[in-house]
């Protein structure tokens, strides 16, 4: 989704707006006092803190270097069993407390679930099953290459710029990625920007990639659809889109998405 020059992952404002018509039902039904609206945001709150601390823990070596990252929930990482789990054990506890609170909650609750199911399923029926675009790309030596080897190993495509800040942050992550991950083919494609602008921007961060493009005229972006960088998309050994990914990964969130669509090919890497 674009909002003027922001692109907004649609998975977090489908749950945002869903918790959003679950407050709005509870304070209707209460007719204006704030007692369910308190029980729907105490639940989710706890959801969120849970799902969060499970993932962490889950992925505890993967925030060593830096554990003030752990509370960086841009890279969207949260544990989605845990976090029901205390989501649902915070309603129990609400609808045990009080008897008055149990219809306006639980309508509440069903108000919002429907419609992040409803908006979820619709999402993924209006994404386009999608092949990795056949189009040919000038590396920096310019050499042109394909964007598939065609030699049946599974791709993750990066779209990214030198002056997109989650690109910044990413970059690092990815570049070593690829050396840990060689079962699973990484490509970096540059957007609109020369070859001396991408080769002076990794040589100063001191990143050595491969398999790193150029596409001076967004050709990849308007075949995938892309609103925003960077953005990441995860393709099978056939080269069919698994998914796309808009925003930066942290160490941890790509390996979970390595782990999840990749499994048997990142097998035996450092973890």
């Amino acid at each position: 989704m674009n909002i003027g020059h922001f692109a907004l992952p649609l998975q977090p404002l489908i749950f945002i707006v869903s918790v959003g018509i679950a407050m709005c039902a509870g304070l209707w039904l209460e007719r204006g006092h704030a007692r369910v609206e308190s029980a729907i945001f105490c639940a989710v709150l706890a959801g969120l803190v849970v799902a969060r601390a499970g993932f962490v823990v889950r992925y505890l070596p993967d925030y060593s270097g830096d554990l003030m990252k752990a509370f960086d929930i841009r890279d969207r990482g949260f544990d989605a069993v845990s976090g029901l789990v205390a989501g649902t054990c915070a309603v129990a506890y609400f609808f045990i407390r009080s008897r008055s609170i149990r219809p306006p909650l639980l309508a509440a609750i069903a108000a919002g679930v429907i419609v992040w199911g409803t908006a979820s399923a619709a999402a993924e029926l209006a994404r386009p099953t999608a092949t990795l675009p056949a189009i040919s790309l000038p590396d920096a030596t310019g050499h042109t290459r394909p964007l598939s080897a065609g030699d049946g190993v599974p791709t993750v495509v990066n779209l990214w710029a030198t002056w997109c800040g989650p690109c910044q942050a990413e970059m690092p992550i990815l570049a070593q990625a690829q050396a840990d991950y060689p079962g699973v083919r990484l490509v970096f494609v540059n957007q609109g920007e020369a070859p001396r602008t991408v080769d002076d921007y990794l040589a100063t961060r001191h990143l050595d990639v491969t398999n790193s493009l150029l596409d001076p005229n967004h050709a990849v972006a308007a075949a995938v659809g892309a609103v925003g960088f960077p953005t990441t998309l995860f393709y099978d050994a056939q080269g069919h889109l698994l998914a796309a990914h808009l925003g930066p990964f942290s160490k941890a969130t790509f390996r979970q998405a390595l782990t999840r669509f990749y499994p048997a090919d990142i097998s035996g890497a450092p973890s």
